[in-house]
């Protein structure tokens, strides 16, 4: 008795041979079948295909081109455009602080053909992100997706009105995360291959679930060869800051009164610190939380809350993060010696004072 594997194998046998039989009687060479791996194939294909259709005709309307104007001499004059996504139907937009500053007009068009002058809720320049509201009925908003983190080689779409091409689509995958471009005072950036061209900034990166993963912001510095890496600020930090906006026109920070430097690898090996950070106390300024805290120049700071502090951006980010009136455990390390201190933030000083 023949197994299912010998079976088949004489079936293949029989096939090919009745296959060679009608080449030789036909006289030409045999058209190859459509093999099972072939079929499988092109149905991956065709199901990524529909679920980026899916996803862009989910998304698109919540997909807004804004345009900015501004007086110039007494005459209104465009300053430029670019996008941003709604995230609540009551008229609530997300979008880069770079897109509506200096703006003394900001016109907002659907994808169904509406437009509407928006006001500004407020801004935040150092995360460069905006909030927008416009007075609409039938909306559509796009939500955030605060719950889990991108993830490296998922695939995502960026919507957005590049170049004036309005509603324009483009995929990719993320490429990274963490990113920083020293382009704002608080950056988490993920990457992504999904071309993001001027007019894009604001817009949505969205997973195949339609749900937004980030903001787009920038691109690479094409004149230092950069090509292919767009920059978009993560649904966390999206999610934060927006809903301070939307409260209040504002947003506050923590603060703890220190001044940081980043230092080098053979530095605090030198000091016998064998931890991942790379952050050390220049000063703790007087009459701050970090000198009330007894905080110390020259300490390593290890950890924050509990979680290894690895860079300035992100240690700086995460203090960002939290609300004034926060208590914060800070780990430090000086001399080969480790203690943990409790830091009362404060409200962080606008910029510049």
């Amino acid at each position: 008795m023949f197994s299912r594997t010998a079976l088949g194998a004489f079936g293949t046998c029989i096939g090919l041979g009745l296959a060679i039989g009608g080449a030789f009687r036909l006289g030409g060479p045999v058209e190859p079948a459509m093999g099972a791996a072939e079929l499988g194939d092109k149905s991956v294909a065709r199901s990524v295909s529909s679920a980026f259709e899916r996803v862009a005709d989910q998304v698109a309307p919540a997909v807004v081109r804004i345009e900015s104007f501004a007086v110039v001499r007494g005459v209104e004059r465009p300053l430029g455009q670019g996008s941003g996504v709604i995230l609540k139907e009551e008229g609530l937009i997300a979008t880069n602080a770079h897109v509506v500053a200096r703006a003394t007009r900001l016109s907002v068009s659907l994808v169904d053909g509406r437009s509407f002058n928006a006001q500004v809720v407020g801004l935040d320049e150092e995360t460069d992100l905006a909030v927008l509201h416009i007075d609409a009925d039938g909306l559509v908003s796009a939500p955030l997706r605060t719950d889990e983190p991108a993830r490296v080689g998922e695939w995502v779409i960026a919507i957005g009105n590049p170049l004036g091409l309005s509603h324009a689509v483009t995929a990719g995958i993320v490429s990274g995360r963490g990113r920083t471009a020293s382009i704002t005072t608080y950056e988490d950036f993920i990457q992504t291959d999904a071309a993001i061209n001027p007019g894009n900034s604001g817009g949505p990166l969205v997973d195949l679930d339609g749900r937004v993963i980030g903001i787009n912001t920038a691109v690479a510095d094409v004149s230092r060869g950069g090509q292919g890496i767009g920059f978009a600020i993560p649904a966390p930090m999206v999610a934060t800051i927006v809903e301070q906006l939307a409260e209040s026109g504002r947003v506050t920070r923590g603060y703890m009164g220190v001044r940081l430097n980043e230092v080098s690898d053979g530095y605090v090996r030198s000091r016998g610190y064998r931890g991942s950070s790379r952050v050390i106390v220049a000063s703790a300024e007087s009459g701050t939380p970090a000198a009330a805290a007894g905080v110390k120049n020259g300490e390593i700071i290890d950890s924050i809350d509990g979680k290894p502090v690895s860079s300035l951006r992100g240690l700086m980010s995460a203090i960002a993060r939290l609300r004034p009136g926060t208590d914060v455990k800070l780990a430090l390390v000086s001399a080969g010696e480790r203690r943990v201190v409790t830091i009362n933030l404060t409200e962080r000083p606008p910029l510049g004072k």
